[in-house]
């Protein structure tokens, strides 16, 4: 039972992170309530796309 409950407090310190980060883009700012409805994997999806999006613009 311990270790559900320490899984659950990962996955939303997870969450709560890669919502800080979407939040400060220019493209997420001021969504983080609509972030906060997003499952992680979405959040861990949606900050790839991002991270892939400013690499071609990089390289």
């Amino acid at each position: 039972m311990e270790r559900k409950n320490i899984l659950r407090m990962a996955v939303e310190a997870r969450k709560k992170y890669l919502i800080k980060l979407l939040s400060a883009t220019d493209e997420h700012a001021g969504r983080e309530e609509e972030l906060k409805a997003y499952t992680l994997t979405e959040l861990e999806n949606e900050w790839r796309r991002l991270e892939q999006k400013k690499q071609n613009r990089i390289g």
